[in-house]
C-alpha cells in the first residue's frame, strides 16, 4: 500500500472523498468521529467519509453535510453512485468511535452513538459492514487502499492494524 502523504487523497474531518482511482484515501484525527470506508470492487469505486456526529438536526445550519452520519453518508452515496458505484453491491469498514472524554448521555458516548448511527444507516442501504476497529480511547489515522479494499489503522499509541 502506498502511504506517502503526497500520493494519498486527503479526507479531512467532516469531509468525504469518492474515487475510481487507485490512489489511497487517508484521514487522521479519528477519535470519537467515525470513518466509513466504502468499496464496490466490481465497479472499482471507493469512498471515505469522516463524520463527527450521529445526526443532523432539522435547522438550517452552515455545517458541511459530512459533519453528520446521516447527511454525510447520503452525500457520499450520491457521489459514489454518480461515479458508477452500486451501494447494494458494496461493503463498508468502520473505524473510530473512541471515548475521548469520560462523559456519556442516555445513548452512550458520542463515539458509541456515531458507531451505532453508521451501522444503522449502512444496514438501511443494504451495505454490509465487513470489518470494524471501533471503541477504546485512542485516536486513529486511516489509510484506505481502493485497489484491494484494505484499511490500515494507526493508533495514537503507534499500533498498526490491518482490516
Amino acid at each position: 500500500m502506498v502511504d506517502s502523504e503526497y500520493e494519498c487523497i486527503p479526507v479531512g474531518v467532516a469531509e468525504y472523498a469518492v474515487t475510481g482511482e487507485t490512489r489511497p484515501l487517508k484521514t487522521s484525527g479519528v477519535g470519537s468521529c467515525v470513518a466509513v470506508a466504502l468499496h464496490d470492487p466490481d465497479h472499482e469505486v471507493s469512498g471515505l467519509l469522516h463524520f463527527m456526529l450521529p445526526e443532523s438536526d432539522s435547522r438550517d445550519r452552515p455545517e458541511p453535510d459530512a459533519k453528520f452520519a446521516d447527511t454525510g453518508l447520503e452525500a457520499m452515496l450520491d457521489e459514489f453512485e454518480r461515479e458508477g458505484g452500486v451501494a447494494d453491491r458494496s461493503w463498508a469498514k468502520l473505524v473510530g468511535g473512541a471515548t475521548m472524554i469520560e462523559f456519556s448521555g442516555a445513548g452512550g458516548s458520542i463515539g458509541d452513538q456515531n458507531v451505532a448511527a453508521a451501522k444503522a444507516l449502512l444496514e438501511a442501504h443494504g451495505i454490509p459492514v465487513r470489518a470494524v476497529e471501533v471503541g477504546g480511547s485512542a485516536g486513529r489515522s486511516i489509510t484506505f487502499d481502493p485497489t484491494n479494499g484494505e484499511v490500515v489503522v494507526r493508533t495514537a499509541g503507534g499500533t498498526v492494524i490491518r482490516k
